[in-house]
């Protein structure tokens, strides 16, 4: 092998190892997650109940309006959730949605697909996910 193809192929490899490796790491933040519209569900926590037809239409329509990104499946819960949510789809399949609301930073929505599922993470600006929360949380004091 000559000098230029060796050169060559060490450009190949300097250029094409990090740009799969971020193209790996952004292909899930980009690409669209297409979740199945929800019909029902049931709130798990703070407390357990079932969720009125108003409730369910508002976690489907934010779920349906925020498709993108979503980070890789497997990361790690900020700690325990203030609100989960499983919502049922006509496929039979579970979308369960997890909400952080933290007084000083961004709001954190998580989705699994499975329960004891990974987690695909979603950092929210404040207020952003209010309208999901419980009441008493929506609008801490300061």
């Amino acid at each position: 092998m000559t000098r230029n193809n060796k050169l060559l192929v060490g450009f190949a490899l300097i250029v094409i190892i990090p740009v799969s490796v971020v193209w790996y790491t952004a292909w899930p933040i980009l690409r669209p997650w297409p979740l199945p519209p929800a019909l029902s569900g049931y709130e798990s926590a703070p407390q357990s109940r079932e969720l009125t037809a108003d409730e369910v239409q508002q976690f489907n329509h934010w779920v349906q309006t925020h498709k993108t990104g979503w980070g890789v499946s497997g990361e790690k819960t900020p700690g325990p959730a203030q609100r989960v949510v499983t919502l049922r789809t006509a496929q039979g399949l579970p979308v369960i949605v997890s909400l952080w609301h933290f007084r000083h930073g961004d709001d954190v929505v998580g989705i699994q697909t499975a329960p004891q599922g990974a987690y695909r993470m979603r950092s929210c600006m404040a207020g952003e996910v209010a309208a999901l929360l419980p009441a008493s949380q929506s609008h801490p004091t300061p």
